[in-house]
């Protein structure tokens, strides 16, 4: 992806360039292609548990007992993406046009980046899924052998490329969090109407969304 000098609006997938389900419900089939691997049904229960995520080493000892830590945690990541894949794929409708679309035209003017905890090679699949393989000017992703940590996407993306002018984030109250302590204005794009983050400006729509960049867009013209 070729580098410019434009100032950089960074942005999320989940929310904003697709629903939320993809990664709200993966967690669901995670849980089912365990039990079935496992030939236990009572393991599908973990996926309606309020802290499910805490199952996810329990089950993983079970499916792969010779394996290390970093081992499993790869693995059980690499079983997560592909039920957030196979979910796109089953539910084109997750996809949000308009967003793509408005966020390819303000490309004249801005780099569009992507932050992500999502590996480059998902992130990749998706952006296909999505017919969108072309939008973003930077993506910085989360390596495999890495826990869901967004902290750590953000360190090397601002090393890389410094601060975005905006992140435009989902519903990740670590990502705003991060961004408060650097200094990098943000906004929610609480497209789905979800319960408000406190001490974070919103946009409860597209149009919301637009009036925000375009405020930025005019005050660099």
């Amino acid at each position: 992806m070729k580098e410019t000098k434009k100032p950089i609006i960074a942005t999320t997938l989940s929310g904003l360039f697709t629903k939320r389900e993809p990664w709200k419900k993966a967690h669901l089939l995670w849980f089912k292609k365990a039990a079935e691997e496992l030939k236990d049904k009572n393991i599908e229960k973990y996926a309606l548990e309020k802290d499910y995520f805490k199952y996810v080493d329990i089950v993983m000892q079970k499916i792969y007992p010779n394996m290390d830590d970093e081992e499993r945690t790869k693995k059980a990541r690499e079983m997560f993406f592909n039920s957030v894949l196979q979910y796109i794929n089953e539910n084109p409708e997750v996809k949000n046009k308009e967003a793509i679309d408005y966020f390819s035209q303000i490309k004249e003017k801005f780099s569009v980046a992507l932050i992500t905890t999502n590996t480059l090679q998902v992130t990749n699949k998706i952006l296909s899924l999505i017919d969108a393989p072309d939008l973003f000017d930077i993506i910085e992703t989360s390596n495999l052998d890495e826990k869901d940590d967004k902290s750590l996407v953000f360190d090397r993306f601002l090393k890389k490329h410094g601060k975005p002018r905006l992140y435009i984030g989902g519903d990740r109250k670590d990502s705003f969090d991060y961004c408060k302590e650097h200094d990098i204005p943000s906004v929610f794009a609480n497209l789905e109407n979800q319960e408000e983050i406190q001490n974070v400006e919103s946009a409860h729509s597209l149009d919301e969304l637009k009036i925000k960049i375009e405020s930025l867009i005019r005050n660099n013209a």
